[in-house]
């Protein structure tokens, strides 16, 4: 990934409704009375990304912070011997890298669209003055960035204390509103990304999906059957329970 592979477009704040709302949805917006987020997002700009274009490299000045609207986003690091280690994957309705942002630190990853993307961008000059101004959006930020501690200390208890098996039912849970019965699932990137952020192998994604088999999960390129989504649950936790 290059920074001639950055943005593709920028355009100054045009939210429709359903954007609005996913971004009051957000932690650090979602405690803020209506018209300071109305305030915060006139300083912002919606930019648009294509599958593998750069948003940042790691030890770049971070000046603004990001919410996606749509599409999915890798944060990475790349150790020294060249090898590439994914730090966290974004989608729509999550924010990152506000706490870098907001103190104007250097970027501790890189980051990059994995697929076609849409993101706010939320540059952080005018925030600092306007926190200075209305201390409570310092205070919404602190709730975001201790919400992505949380998600942190989870995925941290996700990579020791479970499964490869494990990890790869929930993260196939995770993509499906569907409770009970059949689910059909496109995995949203590719498999070398999933089993970089569930901690794993190729190879050891590779046999965690033939495990779980026999809960009726096949997989098919990038396409997953789930004969039973209740099935696929509750067999994980039954084995686990067990062993």
């Amino acid at each position: 990934m290059t920074q001639d592979n950055a943005v593709s477009a920028s355009k100054s704040i045009d939210l429709t409704g359903d954007d609005l709302n996913l971004v009051r949805s957000v932690a650090m917006f979602r405690v803020l009375p209506f018209e300071i987020v109305e305030q915060i997002l006139s300083d912002c700009s919606i930019e648009e990304y294509q599958s593998g274009d750069g948003l940042f490299l790691q030890g770049e000045r971070a000046e603004a912070f990001f919410i996606v609207l749509s599409g999915w986003i890798k944060l990475y690091r790349v150790t020294a011997q060249g090898d590439e280690t994914v730090i966290g994957v974004f989608t729509r309705g999550q924010s990152f890298a506000e706490a870098v942002a907001l103190v104007n630190k250097e970027f501790p990853a890189s980051c990059e669209a994995v697929t076609d993307a849409r993101l706010v961008r939320v540059p952080c000059v005018r925030l600092r003055q306007r926190i200075m101004q209305k201390p409570e959006i310092g205070l919404a930020m602190i709730a975001s960035t201790a919400q992505h501690l949380h998600l942190l200390v989870q995925e941290v208890e996700q990579l020791k204390a479970r499964t490869g098996a494990e990890r790869v039912s929930e993260f196939l849970l995770s993509l499906t509103d569907v409770e009970q019965g059949a689910a059909v699932i496109a995995l949203p990137y590719e498999k070398m990304l999933i089993a970089g952020r569930l901690g794993m192998t190729q190879e050891t994604l590779s046999r965690s999906f033939a495990r779980l088999r026999r809960y009726g999960v096949k997989v098919s390129g990038r396409m997953v059957n789930i004969a039973d989504v209740d099935q696929l649950r509750q067999g994980i936790f039954r084995d686990n329970y067990a062993g």
